[in-house]
């Protein structure tokens, strides 16, 4: 429900008043493939694009051609894949990953394509390490825990 109030008012704030266009793309088969968004005179867009059975693909803000702000992506079956940020078409700051059947399989931290930062993975939904990366390699104190969400590991890395 956030999700959707989220989305409803990045749509209300970026599009309010006149000259509102709307772009849209068919595959060959006259599917919709993508829907933009965007207000004349401004490079700021809000793209959708759709699998060719109907269902959302993705949906975020373009500034000119470059993907920025947040950013949602979704498998064929609805459920939500990723989100997260981007600035200048690159991931930046938090983002969060999910299997096909809804269970989160990894958050984290993004410089750019770099994991830096904290980390969590999951495994069938249940935390079971967590710990920082820097530049895509794991540094400091990580831990991993059982099913019960004791510590049963922890391992320390160098930089």
């Amino acid at each position: 429900m956030k999700l959707i109030a989220f989305i409803l008012f990045f749509y209300v704030t970026l599009f309010q008043g006149d000259n509102i266009k709307v772009k849209k793309e068919y595959y060959p088969d006259k599917t919709l493939k993508s829907e933009c968004l965007y207000k004349v005179g401004s490079n700021e867009k809000y793209l959708k694009t759709f699998y060719k059975n109907g269902k959302l693909m993705s949906e975020g803000r373009l500034k000119g051609k470059k993907k920025n702000d947040y950013w949602f992506y979704y498998y064929e079956n609805g459920q939500l894949k990723s989100k997260g940020a981007y600035k200048n078409n690159l991931p930046k700051d938090w983002w969060v990953f999910y299997s096909e059947s809804g269970q989160k399989e990894n958050e984290g931290h993004y410089d750019g394509q770099l994991k830096n930062g904290f980390h969590h993975v999951y495994n069938n939904g249940i935390l079971k390490w967590a710990g920082h990366y820097k530049n895509n390699i794991k540094v400091g104190t990580w831990i991993t825990l059982n099913n019960h969400k004791e510590i049963i590991e922890i391992i320390e890395y160098g930089e």
